[in-house]
């Protein structure tokens, strides 16, 4: 299929099309008045809330009430009648919750109708309960990260270290007892942990999601920023495989089928340039709390304006994408992918391409760095 036959379905407000610079872009299919939402996306292939957060963000609307404990945590008599025919690991007198917090009860149920939602519970229970001693035995000296950022990275050093884990560890962990294989779980942080249940969200509702959606259509075809962010940081290629082998011992049966090294790498590759900020609602850009992220396809094919002609903002567990200004016909649509457009234009365009590896040629950073010349 070509681009354009991938994701034409994305918005009747614009197409996706192949630019003649390289890449793609988003075009307006008329001229569309401001305060139009051109696009409002509801289903993303993967979510995280940050660690310090996970007991104080619901987990179905990301709803936040000033630091306080969100009031409903799962338990066992709220998944038992999802349990009954199921075969889960789940026990229910030492039921641990999941790791899942909800501000209302009606947002827990939204949350546990989601269809075969089983699955993630149990593995986000599975992974909870191995957490505190993998977390133990993390080493946290400087030294370490210092070791993994010195190697030089190239595509050919990222598939050698994959074909290590294909060609050695797993053969080895496939031959080991259960409780031989739960003593190999590698020793994590706070970020792995977060990191993880964001794979396995994304491999979940990949595994139920219809083939020919437009999310699975767009997520498939989404531009992968494996080797420029790891080029950067190479910490991250231990990091993927701390990631990568705490679900292969862990994940249950029926999503570890789910579960290949050339997928988890286009879900955190993809991640690197296209999820989207969860953001606390209600409050201005410069004093709101940042939560997490999650990753949108269908939402990730506008490109960047430092003069954006669209605004992007949370409205629950969607995101919407409004004009701020009266667009004509092919105009491209654009967003603000940084929040830090009011930094001078050198230091904005050193962020973009620290953060998502371009450099941003822009109407607004080619006038203004024509003005300092």
């Amino acid at each position: 299929m070509t681009i354009d036959e991938d994701v034409r379905e994305i918005s009747p407000y614009f197409q996706v099309r192949q630019t003649t610079w390289g890449g793609r872009a988003c075009f307006s299919s008329g001229n569309i008045p401001k305060g139009t939402i051109v696009l409002q996306v509801a289903h993303f292939t993967g979510s995280s809330i940050s660690y310090e957060f996970r007991k104080e963000v619901c987990h179905n609307c990301f709803a936040y009430d000033n630091a306080r404990t969100m009031k409903y945590k799962l338990n066992y008599d709220s998944v038992k009648n999802l349990i009954h025919g199921a075969d889960c690991q789940i026990n229910s007198k030492k039921f641990l919750g999941a790791g899942l917090w909800f501000c209302s009860e009606y947002c827990r149920d939204c949350y546990l109708q989601i269809p075969n939602i089983i699955e993630l519970i149990e593995f986000y229970e599975i992974l909870l309960r191995h957490f505190p001693n993998m977390l133990k035995r993390y080493n946290t000296i400087p030294e370490q990260e210092t070791k993994f950022n010195s190697i030089s990275i190239s595509e050919s050093i990222i598939q050698s270290a994959w074909d290590e884990i294909e060609i050695n560890w797993i053969p080895r962990i496939d031959n080991m007892k259960a409780t031989k294989k739960i003593n190999k779980l590698p020793p994590i942080s706070e970020d792995e942990y977060c990191c993880i249940r964001f794979v396995c969200e994304s491999l979940f509702n990949l595994k139920h999601m219809d083939p020919h959606s437009i999310t699975q259509r767009t997520f498939n075809t989404l531009q992968s920023n494996e080797l420029g962010k790891i080029s950067r940081f190479p910490v991250l290629l231990h990091f993927q495989k701390l990631v990568f082998q705490t679900l292969y011992i862990l994940l249950p049966s029926h999503l570890h089928k789910m579960l290949t090294i050339p997928l988890l790498r286009h879900i955190l590759g993809t991640e690197y340039g296209n999820a989207f900020g969860v953001w606390q609602e209600g409050e201005a850009a410069e004093s709101r709390e940042y939560f997490g992220y999650w990753v949108f396809p269908e939402a990730s094919y506008f490109n960047h304006s430092c003069n954006p002609n669209v605004t992007k903002y949370r409205k629950g567990n969607s995101m919407l994408f409004k004009l701020n200004k009266d667009i004509k016909n092919n105009e491209q649509i654009c967003i603000d992918y940084s929040g830090v457009l009011n930094l001078p234009t050198k230091k904005r365009r050193k962020f973009l391409a620290d953060s998502w590896f371009f450099d941003c040629a822009c109407e607004r950073c080619n006038s203004e760095l024509q003005s300092v010349h």
